[in-house]
């Protein structure tokens, strides 16, 4: 939930007089924290929403903080506090006091009412009465009867909000009444491109423009490539080669009547592709490397390395993700400390049932393979003392680390136990692993020569 969508998403964003255009600040206190760093990110494309570090800092013995980024245009940041990301709204030349009331970072509270000029109260008062449109009306969307009262509603949220000039907001309130229509069929499809596409901006960094156009194409590319009436489309995605072409045919389809949008097109078609499990995934990847020798398109390029490297970076031959833990004494320890052996990396849960039944087949192969690699587990919802009785209790020798949430988001963990096993220069010989059960043994011995 964005962090100025306090309880039934009221409004806390601080509003502060200007700073210095081109960055933001965030100061604050937070008493109770465990982890001392604080870091913000932004996302760097709403294809992959891949966010990228723009900031961090350490809490001052104080418990409070000061964060300071470069920001020139209005947009959504997410401040790391501890293991949980916050996504909230922010303003160039702009300070916004906060308070971290617990010690997790879970619970983030702006401290003073914002000024109701704001922007970003426009919009936090707008998302409130879309919100409550919606649950107020749950049991018609259910039904599918909502088509009139949602025509109502988008006329009347655009007769209030004409007045507000700032462009960002229009654009926000235009996709998300934009979303409604296409959900509730206000429109058909073609007049919804007509609507809001055909000769219009392409959006690339709002995220509201983007959030619709993935909702309107999503699964479009699936579609044409599983009709008999574009074997030229499914022809190049099959054989993997021939990206200027394939621009040619997408353009030629009803919805995508333009050089630009078609390359966009092309971009969420080929990462829904890829992770669809139907197609060649060497294929698509290198028709997103075709993409980057012959674009023209700054915002495109980005998108397809940016995908490229979401469905390379954790593949057998990449580079692990460096990341930094903290053992039991709090101290700093780096991955890459330990590549000068293979790495047995796991991450797990004491929580957890099926972590619980690993640790005695991972103790196996520590007495019997420590002299030749690295043993190390990690874990994101240990605190230091449950880590310790963990350890005592199981008798543990080997190397645990606390993490945080972003390091299992880098190595895309979705369960506990998951497991990886890197060669001694840090790449990735088994990219996931196999757990103990799973017999790694046979890979643990040929990691090691």
């Amino acid at each position: 939930m964005m962090l100025f969508f306090i309880r039934y998403y009221m409004v806390m964003v601080l509003f502060i007089p200007f700073f210095s255009f081109g960055q933001i600040t965030l100061t604050g206190k937070a008493p109770l924290l465990r982890d001392k760093t604080i870091r913000l990110f932004k996302t760097d494309d709403y294809i992959t929403e891949r966010e990228i570090l723009i900031a961090q800092t350490q809490l001052n013995d104080d418990k409070s903080f000061t964060i300071t980024a470069p920001l020139n245009e209005i947009g959504v940041l997410s401040l790391m506090v501890g293991s949980v990301k916050n996504p909230f709204y922010a303003e160039p030349g702009k300070t916004y006091t906060i308070e971290i009331a617990n010690e997790s970072g879970a619970d983030i509270y702006f401290t003073e009412m914002p000024d109701t000029q704001t922007v970003f109260y426009q919009i936090g008062r707008f998302n409130y009465e879309y919100n409550y449109f919606a649950i107020n009306n749950y049991d018609k969307f259910v039904t599918g009867t909502i088509r009139e009262e949602a025509k109502k509603f988008i006329a009347q949220a655009d007769s209030k909000y004409k007045h507000i000039q700032e462009p960002f907001f229009q654009q926000h309130k235009t996709y998300k009444l934009a979303e409604l229509v296409l959900s509730t069929r206000v429109m058909g499809q073609k007049k919804i491109y007509e609507t809001y596409f055909k000769n219009k901006p392409i959006l690339y960094h709002h995220p509201e423009y983007m959030n619709f156009f993935k909702s309107f194409y999503g699964g479009m590319m699936l579609n044409t490539v599983n009709t008999s009436k574009n074997e030229k489309i499914k022809s190049i995605i099959r054989n993997g080669s021939g990206y200027d072409s394939l621009i040619v045919y997408v353009n030629e389809l009803d919805f995508v009547k333009d050089k630009d949008l078609a390359e966009l097109f092309i971009m969420q078609g080929l990462y829904e592709l890829y992770y669809s499990g139907k197609y060649d995934k060497n294929k698509i990847e290198s028709l997103l490397h075709e993409c980057l020798a012959s674009s023209k398109n700054a915002e495109i390029l980005k998108i397809a390395k940016n995908i490229i490297d979401v469905i390379t970076r954790l593949k057998p031959g990449s580079p692990a993700p460096d990341f930094t833990g903290k053992d039991l004494e709090a101290h700093p320890v780096k991955l890459s400390s330990f590549f000068n052996k293979p790495v047995y990396l796991t991450f797990f849960d004491p929580r957890n049932p099926a972590s619980i039944k690993e640790i005695p087949g991972i103790k196996n192969l520590y007495d019997k393979y420590k002299k030749d690699i690295h043993f190390i587990s990690v874990c994101s919802t240990c605190t230091y003392g449950s880590l310790q009785d963990f350890m005592t209790q199981h008798g543990l020798k080997w190397t645990f680390l606390i993490v945080d949430a972003e390091t299992e988001a880098n190595y895309e963990v979705f369960a506990y136990p998951s497991a990886f096993l890197l060669k001694k220069d840090g790449i990735f010989f088994r990219s996931p692993a196999e757990l103990p059960s799973q017999n790694i043994e046979d890979y643990l011995y040929k990691v090691r020569r």
